[in-house]
C-alpha cells in the first residue's frame, strides 16, 4: 500500500499507520480518502489483528482540516455528499469505527480540528501529558461538524462538553484523560512501553473473542445509535448555517491571509485571538 500522507508497515498482526503530511500534518481531502482506502483494506485483512496509528511529526499529530480544501469543497457541488446528514470526516469516523480490527492512537503533539474528529472514532487514544487538544472551530463562527461536537458530548457529558467546544482553547492530555476524551494520558518516556504491552497483550485475542466483546458493547449503546446520527445531522445544518454566514467565511479568510505555517499552528487559539476582529 502506497499513500501520499500515510506510512503503513505491517508487523506480524500489528499494522503501523504514521500520519505523514508535511509541513504540519494537516487533514486534507487526499488524507480523508486515503484512510477510506485503508478502512477498505482493513475489512478484508483478517491477518491484522491491531492497527495504530501515531505521527511522523512530534509537533503535530493532526493539525487540523485544511482550510483550503474546506472552502473549495463547499463551493463544489461535485463534492457535495449524497447523504446530507453525514458528511465525509464524520464518515471516515464511523467507518474506521466499524473494522473488526482494535484500532489505537498514540498522540504526541497537537491533534485538533478534524483530526480529533477523526480520533475520537477510534477505539482507544493514548497520549503524552504535554500532548494538546483543540475544537478551534467556534472562534471562527461555526462548530466541530465531523462528529466532534456530538462525540465529545458522548464522551465528556454536556458541561464539559460546552466548555470544550466553546472555549477553543488547547486542553493538555492531562486534561483531556481527565474530561473522557482519551484512555491515558502518560509521560513521553512510558507511552511507548505502556503501548509495546497493551498491543501485545491485544494481538493475542482472537478475532472471535474481540467481536464477542464488541457485539455486547455495541447492544449496551444500541439507544444511543439514533440520538448520535441526530447528532451528527445537527452538526451539517450548522455547518450549512455557518457557511452562509459571514462570521465564518470572515474567520477563515483571515487566518488563511495569516497562513497555516508552522508558526501560526503551534499556538493556532492564539493566532485565532490575534489575527479575528474582535465582537461587537
Amino acid at each position: 500500500m502506497n499513500f501520499a500522507t500515510l506510512s503503513v508497515k505491517q508487523e506480524g498482526s500489528l499494522l503501523h499507520v504514521t500520519v505523514n503530511n508535511p509541513p504540519i500534518n494537516l487533514m486534507n481531502g487526499q488524507m480523508v480518502g486515503e484512510l477510506f482506502q485503508l478502512a477498505g483494506y482493513l475489512h478484508t485483512a483478517p491477518d491484522v489483528r491491531v492497527v495504530l496509528l501515531d505521527s511522523a511529526d512530534p509537533d503535530f499529530f493532526i493539525a487540523h482540516f485544511d482550510l483550503e480544501d474546506l472552502v473549495a469543497h463547499a463551493s463544489d457541488p461535485s463534492k457535495a455528499s449524497k447523504y446530507p446528514d453525514i458528511n465525509a470526516i464524520q464518515a471516515l469516523a464511523l467507518s474506521w469505527q466499524a473494522l473488526p480490527q482494535v484500532t489505537i492512537a498514540k498522540i504526541n503533539g497537537r491533534c485538533r480540528g478534524g483530526g480529533l474528529e477523526f480520533v475520537l472514532g477510534l477505539d482507544m487514544r493514548f497520549a503524552t501529558q504535554e500532548s494538546l487538544f483543540c475544537f478551534p472551530e467556534t472562534s471562527g463562527g461555526f462548530l466541530a461538524c465531523g462528529g466532534g461536537t456530538t462525540r465529545t458530548a458522548l464522551a465528556a457529558g454536556p458541561s464539559r462538553a460546552l466548555e470544550v467546544l466553546l472555549s477553543a482553547r488547547d486542553f493538555n492530555g492531562i486534561e483531556a484523560e481527565r474530561y473522557g476524551l482519551i484512555n491515558r494520558a502518560l509521560p513521553a518516556n512510558e507511552i511507548d512501553a505502556y503501548l509495546a504491552d497493551l498491543v501485545g497483550r491485544l494481538i493475542k485475542r482472537s478475532p472471535e473473542v474481540v467481536a464477542m466483546v464488541r457485539e455486547t458493547l455495541r447492544k449496551v449503546y444500541e439507544p444511543m445509535i439514533e440520538p448520535m446520527f441526530a447528532g451528527l445531522a445537527a452538526e451539517n445544518d450548522g455547518l450549512r448555517i455557518g457557511l452562509a454566514g459571514q462570521e465564518m467565511q470572515d474567520g477563515i479568510k483571515a487566518l488563511l491571509a495569516a497562513g497555516q505555517t508552522r508558526e501560526n499552528e503551534l499556538d493556532l487559539p492564539a493566532t485565532l485571538a490575534r489575527v479575528q476582529a474582535p465582537i461587537q
